[in-house]
């Protein structure tokens, strides 16, 4: 019956995330797994119980990519949904290696220790970004709180993961707090201090709304958004990618400054296709501060012919000023990893195979304002987009295609998680999408204006270029290492020190 708590955290946490979206559930959603901990008599079982509770959390959240796998890459139904398992398996043990620590120092040195486990519950959720294959943090704690404005405002400090480890450290404050009834210093001390974090964070969040809600925006953009599939028939499909982004410019009000299109299927070429690269000029030639496309870039020629999912930028003559090419690929998505063993797996990306990945954090100036673009996926890792903004960039543009999930969480999941890059590095961010969620992110987080999912539409909008930089683009995840160092620490007292002290 003790393995009924991690479950329900487990459950808790599906409904904290979008769809559901219920993001004051995940205050408490911990508490029944942190209070396990301290019922649970040996390692292996607290590592048993995060396990579950992260495959019940994962395999709910994320099971649109059966779907994508099977429908895109080619995979029987059998063999997308063994892929699945393995997967959500995989991302289950980073919660259940933060239980299986956190177990260990209590067994070594008392149940007081169990004030760690936000510190190194939040240290894994930093190890989830780096791997498997490049990192899937999609599910931090952090992100559950997406809709709440005051609350996130100390992420341009500590990032998401700061927000994480107030979740975390709220919930294990309670549990310590009723487990003492009320009684002992530290109880007291851990309650007072989430009160006073929390207390601080609002505050903080409060007068940070309130600088950027005076803000008024120079600059207007409009983001296409052409609803374009792999499935539709070849002549809609190039009519579409061509012509229809044509007819959809001509419907834009005067005064747009800068158009932007998402990352969509490419039949077209604009490196060898002169007909398409005349009409992206053209497109380009009709606002002041031009255009901004995604495309399959090709370079080398023969054998040695590569492949890059690439932003390109062109300025109001129709002039390419910039090229970036996609950093961190999609694995299974844009590139196989490790082929020797998954060779047999086709990419989702059929029309060219495989990509290679870019190495160049490119800034590119729209009208004398450094600014870069991030494609897709790449939105998912803080540090990365962190990297151009610390290097200058005054502005982030998204170019997406959650076209692949349908009708499913994802599209939603993906924008919650999005916000946060505009937070953290405070600036605006214009997330233009194939099939939606297209939005305009403002530094503080809020959308004024946003789309729907699997529709044609047109996304318009004020933005600005901004130059100031935050804690957390200055100095990035110093709020993870301190939370390794304080983990790493303890652990090192643990294991030097005599067992079950403070016991």
């Amino acid at each position: 019956m003790i393995f009924l708590l991690p479950v329900l955290t487990g459950l808790l946490l599906v409904f904290s995330f979008p769809r559901a979206d219920q993001g004051y559930v995940a205050w408490v959603a911990y508490i029944p797994e942190i209070y396990f901990l301290l019922r649970a008599r040996t390692v292996k079982t607290a590592l048993a119980g995060g396990f579950i509770a992260g495959l019940i959390q994962f395999f709910s959240l994320l099971v649109w990519m059966p779907a994508v796998l099977t429908r895109y890459g080619g995979l029987p139904a059998l063999l997308a949904w063994l892929a699945y398992v393995l997967l959500i398996a995989l991302l289950a043990c980073y919660p259940a290696a933060a239980c299986a620590v956190t177990k260990y120092l209590i067994l070594r040195r008392g149940d007081a220790f169990i004030l760690l486990f936000p510190f190194i519950g939040v240290l894994f959720e930093y190890a989830n970004s780096l791997s498997p294959f490049g990192g899937l943090p999609w599910l931090l704690a952090g992100y559950s709180q997406s809709r709440y404005l005051p609350i996130i405002q100390i992420a341009d400090i500590v990032g998401v993961y700061g927000i994480s480890f107030l979740i975390l450290w709220t919930g294990t404050a309670a549990v310590w707090l009723v487990r003492n009834k009320g009684r002992g210093l530290a109880a007291r001390v851990s309650a007072a201090a989430a009160l006073a974090l929390i207390a601080g964070s609002l505050v903080y969040g409060a007068a940070s709304l309130r600088q950027w809600a005076g803000r008024s925006p120079r600059y207007r953009a409009a983001m296409l958004q052409a609803n374009i599939s792999l499935d539709d028939p070849e002549p809609l499909l190039l009519d579409k990618f061509q012509a229809g982004y044509v007819r959809m410019t001509d419907r834009l009000a005067k005064g747009t400054d800068l158009l932007l299109l998402p990352e969509s299927p490419s039949p077209l070429s604009f490196d060898t296709d002169p007909t398409y690269r005349h009409a992206m000029q053209g497109l380009a030639g009709r606002f002041p501060l031009g255009l901004i496309f995604n495309n399959v870039a090709e370079r080398g020629s023969g054998e040695s012919l590569r492949y890059f999912n690439s932003a390109y930028f062109l300025d109001g003559r129709g002039v390419v000023t910039g090229v970036y090419d996609k950093i961190h690929l999609v694995p299974f998505g844009e590139y196989i990893p490790l082929k020797e063993f998954f060779s047999f797996i086709e990419t989702i990306s059929k029309d060219v195979g495989a990509f290679d990945a870019g190495t160049d954090y490119r800034i590119v100036n729209i009208g004398g304002h450094p600014s870069n673009a991030v494609i897709c996926f790449e939105a998912v890792f803080p540090s990365l987009v962190r990297r151009f903004v610390h290097q200058g960039s005054e502005l982030i543009v998204n170019l997406t295609n959650d076209g692949w999930y349908g009708d499913s969480a994802a599209p939603h999941q993906h924008l919650a998680i999005t916000r946060f890059r505009a937070v953290e590095n405070r600036r605006y961010l214009l997330r233009a999408t194939n099939s939606g969620i297209s939005a305009f992110i403002e530094p503080s987080g809020n959308i004024p204006v946003s789309t729907h999912i699997l529709q044609e539409a047109v996304c318009e909008g004020r933005f600005d270029f901004l130059a100031s930089a935050t804690f957390y683009t200055r100095y990035g995840d110093v709020f993870v290492f301190l939370c390794a160092i304080i983990s790493c620490g303890s652990a090192i007292c643990a294991v030097l020190g005599s067992a079950g002290k403070e016991r």
